[in-house]
């Protein structure tokens, strides 16, 4: 049963591989920055002793401990699915109190980087100016924390 306290990822799935249930959920309290995972396979939980700053981060935590046991979650993702490279410069940002995650990627075959900021609430912004290295972009982040008002991007 689904709560109101709660907001739930879209990361979130009940799949069925090789015979086994599984359910993962990854949520957060309202008005929180922490994702917290929690994942069932065949109605035996699984423990997740840490928070993610990405709901994302916990989906791919949750891949991981599912292909150290030989099962294989992606035989139903998206042919549609494009590759992408993360940047070594992503990063957790503490500006003015508040937690924002600065993630910086590009396509595989493509040259130029794209700068995404996410902020507490889960918010992503991204500018449509792409950029030739990924060092330009993390400069374009932190000039925008130095030069906008936070209030830009709490929204």
């Amino acid at each position: 049963m689904l709560s109101t306290d709660f907001e739930y990822s879209d990361y979130s799935k009940s799949l069925i591989i090789d015979g086994q249930d599984i359910d993962i959920e990854i949520f957060r309290e309202n008005g929180t920055f922490a994702w917290h995972l929690e994942m069932q396979i065949d109605g035996k939980s699984v423990e997740w002793p840490n928070v993610f700053i990405a709901d994302k981060a916990a989906y791919d935590a949750a891949v991981v401990h599912l292909r150290e046991r030989g099962l294989n979650p992606d035989m139903f993702a998206d042919d549609d699915d494009y590759p992408i490279v993360d940047s070594p410069l992503c990063q957790k940002l503490l500006v003015e109190g508040h937690p924002f995650e600065i993630s910086i990627y590009r396509g595989v075959d493509e040259p130029d980087w794209i700068l995404e900021i996410t902020n507490p609430k889960g918010t992503s912004f991204i500018p449509e100016e792409r950029f030739k290295t990924d060092q330009d972009a993390l400069g374009a982040a932190l000039a925008d924390f130095e030069n906008e008002p936070i209030e830009e991007f709490l929204g």
